[in-house]
């Protein structure tokens, strides 16, 4: 039951807590022998007490040093969990980073929210829930039966024929055990998922969509915890039942061998209480089947996700981009996706400085366009280039230094506002960020306020014009920028796109919008229909003077 474990992060981290937890186990379960020899002895009112100073002095030695042990087995044990924790989100993060905004197509956020969460704590713990247990048990076997082997055969087998009985409980029951854990894996995914996307609906739809959903899924929920609950219970009483032959079978053959001279009665003491505490290593076993199947399925969960291709990846040999503003082209560009043509024949040149608008109907394509671009999408037909080099050729980073993408609602970071603005330039002034905020109409906005995950403690039209802010401070040669003023009235729109003139000076605009207004910063306007891009003649409403 052991090779997520060993997948998951190695055995070395967990040698040390290993053989503390083992010493431990051995000091609890030689405490209670020593504990019953003691007690024993004592009540025979030895003539000299001092008799039983050895006795005195080992059970305290065992008493201070099994909790001494079982400390430093936590402490330690924890800490390499953590560390390879920490490790396993650094590996998720760089895995899933490589996705880029293509990921939520491929992932839930409930998904990744497992991923990162429950799937992590099951590998990250699975040596303390699964291998530590195992060999702690082991330990105390052989130290109760190898003692008691030697007083006495039929004594050691009293005591070992019902231990491993025991034992084999959990093992006999790990197909159960281990269905019951994965579908409470899969129960809780889903349950996230729905949660997620409860939450992020409105009241009305949350309330007749969302909430049936999860009271299903808690229903079941409740199903699956009470039939591990039921599980649990048969393995308890399999196990106390054991207990009460062992018990029986070593008074049984002890008081045989007391009787014969065979076995002192201090011994049989001792004998009694050190089976009971081997007993007592027991228990951590009947959680060990359902530990050991949540860190299979979440290693099998992050395999599965090592052999997914992203959409796209960084070439073999990148070819290297020549300083200075370059020609951003498109050749016949065509994008497939789920067999529907997304895009078709798209042709395009954006020389040094250009500035181009392309409108359209929702869902016509627009977004795409401007995701073959930034390469979060790969063309199925035709070229993407810049300075005349395809993009598939480019290292992304360096192609994604060369720009600068605006989403319609590009999510802000938990922080502050001036920790999302460096997120554009990390050297700009705290003059320039304050300026540039106040152009936009953010006056009242402190560069101390905490936005909230996402931006929540904002109005959606500070949100977009933060986010804008943001893409503005980067320092690129070109400038997508997505639906740029959504949300905004028509003062503020026009305070926006004077803003927008001023930053924009020098470099290549690509604008998309469904707005009027924002066209009157373009040279050409497009109109993407059908997978097909148009050029539309020049107007005066293109054309206004901001």
């Amino acid at each position: 039951m052991t090779g997520p474990v060993k997948r998951a992060g190695g055995w070395r981290p967990f040698l040390l807590p290993a053989l503390l937890g083992v010493a431990a186990t051995l000091a609890g379960v030689a405490l209670a022998g020593a504990s019953g020899r003691l007690i024993a002895r004592a009540a025979l009112r030895p003539e000299v007490f001092l008799s039983l100073t050895l006795l005195v002095t080992l059970v305290r030695a065992l008493g201070v040093g099994r909790a001494g042990l079982r400390y430093a087995e936590r402490l330690t044990g924890h800490a390499a969990a953590l560390r390879a924790g920490e490790a396993g989100r650094a590996a998720l993060f760089d895995r899933v980073s490589r996705f880029g905004r293509d990921l939520l197509a491929r992932e839930r956020s409930g998904d990744l929210l497992a991923r990162s969460g429950a799937d992590l704590d099951a590998r990250q713990f699975a040596a303390l829930r699964v291998t530590l247990p195992l060999l702690g048990f082991a330990g105390a076997a052989l130290l109760a039966g190898g003692w008691l082997l030697s007083l006495d055969a039929g004594l050691g087998l009293s005591v070992l024929g019902p231990l491993l009985l025991a034992a084999a409980l959990p093992w006999l029951a790990r197909t159960r055990a281990a269905e019951l854990a994965r579908e409470e894996a899969s129960l809780a995914r889903e349950h996230g998922a729905a949660l997620l996307d409860a939450l992020s609906a409105s009241a009305d739809g949350a309330a007749r969509l969302w909430a049936p959903r999860l009271d299903a899924l808690n229903a079941r929920l409740r199903r699956v915890t009470q039939a591990q609950g039921r599980l649990q219970t048969r393995l308890t009483l399999g196990r106390e039942a054991l207990f009460a032959l062992s018990f029986t079978l070593v008074l049984t053959r002890g008081l045989t061998l007391v009787e014969a001279g065979a076995l002192g009665g201090a011994w049989l003491a001792a004998v009694v209480l050190l089976a009971a505490a081997s007993f007592d290593a027991l228990t951590p076993l009947s959680l060990v089947p359902g530990a050991h199947a949540a860190a299979k399925a979440a290693q099998e969960r992050d395999e599965a996700l090592a052999a997914v291709q992203p959409a796209v990846t960084d070439p073999a040999a990148p070819s290297p981009l020549p300083p200075g503003p370059l020609t951003l082209s498109l050749d016949g560009a065509g994008l497939t996706r789920g067999g529907r043509d997304l895009l078709r024949g798209v042709t395009l040149h954006l020389p040094p400085g250009a500035r181009v608008a392309v409108t359209g109907p929702s869902g016509a394509g627009k977004s795409t366009l401007l995701g073959l671009i930034s390469r979060d999408l790969d063309p199925t037909a035709g070229l993407v280039t810049l300075g005349g080099t395809d993009l598939r050729t480019l290292a992304l980073a360096d192609l994604r230094a060369r720009l600068t993408i605006h989403e319609q609602d590009a999510p802000l970071l938990d922080g502050t506002v001036e920790e999302n603005l460096r997120l554009g330039d990390p050297h700009a002034p705290p003059a320039r960020l304050r300026a540039l905020l106040d152009d936009l109409g953010l006056e009242d906005l402190p560069l101390g306020t905490w936005v909230g995950e996402g931006g929540t403690r904002l109005s959606g039209g500070q949100r977009a014009r933060v986010s804008l802010a943001r893409a503005l401070l980067k320092r690129s040669d070109v400038l997508l920028l997505d639906e740029p003023t959504a949300h905004l009235d028509p003062d503020t729109e026009a305070r926006v796109l004077r803003v927008l003139c001023r930053e924009c000076a020098g470099r290549t605009l690509l604008l998309v919008t469904h707005r009027p207004a924002p066209l009157a910063l373009v040279d050409q306007v497009y109109r993407l229909q059908d997978g097909h891009l148009h050029p539309l003649p020049a107007t005066s409403t293109h054309r206004k003077v901001i």
